[in-house]
């Protein structure tokens, strides 16, 4: 098999993706959506810091960036294995599925719930046209990419934000909502069909993963690389880790979700029972994931807290004071010029005198004491410029609620 070959078919389909007029005019519709989100985003952080952080053409490149090297990651070794799938898969019964579900819970958008259901509609009732093993195979390719793309870029923009704990102490966190717009290649099985033009000849064992096909027929049968786009976004909030450790752990627990998920699908090919169990596991594992993660973050202890010893901090204001002397997400500052503060109101205080040298003695969120300076002698200092816990005088406190869907929200304002 010509690998070079396989290849060049692999980068043209994820180039059509997003260059073909065709597929283009649903990659920039993705960009359009990804790109409100963002500006919703910029928005919040405007209210919070009073100025945006993150540069919304920062966060649209990077996501554009992002999802095509994990496109191209994901596809080259579905190419040269060969992963293909039906022209009948059912995509379109996915899709409106998930947007049925959207409606009930937000959180079921995800094609775990949508591509579990499908699949087992499919088998119970023998519903022709809709590939199970394929659906599956695509599910867990997608959330491989997601599992990647969280790990290497879901941190992004992230915002801080407040909530109240059940004890109704306030603490601090991070909300994260990070979009990529994904160009896949997808080896699809067309029929046995007379072609024209560049052919790639392939060995007989592949496509090692194919729909159902008269095997005798193997020889004639036709594959084409198409080009698929879809939207994969992150969105979680923390309190008890840093926005990287917790993209790193989300991370992990989604790919090793993902794989399985792979290997059960797989399976399905071969033995068809585990069609059924491939089925059932992507909705329920999917779920148990979301639950074991917020069954954690009430269990682990808050890293955002007030602390005793002085003013705990969130987050720093762009480019002020607290940022460019190196005060980092939860710190703890104890004193400034030697004088004790325990609150906003003792840092405030200090502040009402005219400064323009300040040192800083802080303890890091590994408990580590560390002093720092800033000096502005030409116009003075009159603030840390800090986002600081419990923040309850603080005017730009965003409290986290969690979303509830479109049918919840008529419910409540009927009654």
């Amino acid at each position: 098999m010509d690998i070079l070959a396989m290849l060049k078919i692999c980068f043209s389909a994820v180039a059509s993706a997003v260059l073909m007029p065709d597929a283009n005019l649903w990659f920039i519709l993705l960009l359009m959506v990804i790109y409100f989100q963002y500006k919703k985003n910029i928005r919040l952080q405007e209210i919070v810091y009073g100025k945006p952080k993150y540069d919304l053409t920062n966060l649209m490149v990077t996501s554009v960036l992002s999802g095509i090297a994990a496109g191209l990651i994901i596809s080259m070794p579905m190419t040269i294995i060969g992963i293909s799938f039906s022209r009948d898969m059912g995509l379109q019964y996915l899709i409106l599925i998930s947007l049925v579900l959207m409606f009930i819970e937000p959180r079921f958008l995800c094609f775990s719930y949508s591509g579990g259901i499908l699949s087992l509609v499919s088998l119970i009732f023998g519903i022709k046209g809709i590939d199970p093993t394929g659906i599956m195979i695509l599910v867990a390719s997608l959330h491989l990419m997601e599992a990647l793309l969280i790990y290497v870029d879901g941190f992004r923009g992230a915002v801080p934000v407040f909530y109240e704990r059940k004890n109704g102490e306030i603490t601090g966190g991070f909300s994260m909502q990070r979009y990529w717009p994904v160009p896949i290649a997808l080896i699809v099985f067309m029929g046995y069909e007379q072609v024209t033009g560049d052919v790639v000849a392939t060995p007989s064992w592949w496509p090692i993963i194919r729909p159902f096909m008269d095997p005798e027929r193997m020889q004639e049968a036709l594959f084409v690389a198409l080009p698929l786009t879809a939207i994969l976004g992150h969105g979680s909030f923390t309190a008890s880790y840093m926005p990287k450790d917790k993209c790193k752990d989300t991370s992990f627990k989604l790919a090793v979700f993902a794989l399985m998920l792979l290997i059960l699908s797989i399976l399905s090919s071969f033995i068809y029972v585990f069609k059924y169990i491939a089925a059932l596991f992507a909705p329920l594992a999917h779920e148990f994931l979301i639950q074991l993660d917020r069954k954690q973050e009430l269990e682990r202890a808050p890293l955002f807290s007030s602390s005793p010893e002085g003013i705990k901090v969130l987050d720093t204001i762009p480019d002020g004071p607290g940022e460019k002397m190196g005060i980092k997400p939860g710190d703890t500052v104890m004193s400034i010029n030697n004088k004790s503060v325990k609150t906003e109101e003792d840092m405030d205080e200090f502040f009402k005198d005219y400064v323009s040298f300040i040192w800083v003695d802080v303890k890091d969120i590994k408990g580590d004491i560390k002093t720092l300076e800033f000096k502005n002698y030409n116009e003075g200092i009159d603030s840390l410029e800090l986002i600081c816990i419990p923040g309850s005088n603080s005017n730009n406190r965003i409290m986290v609620k969690e979303s509830r869907s479109i049918l919840k929200r008529l419910f409540n304002k009927e009654s």
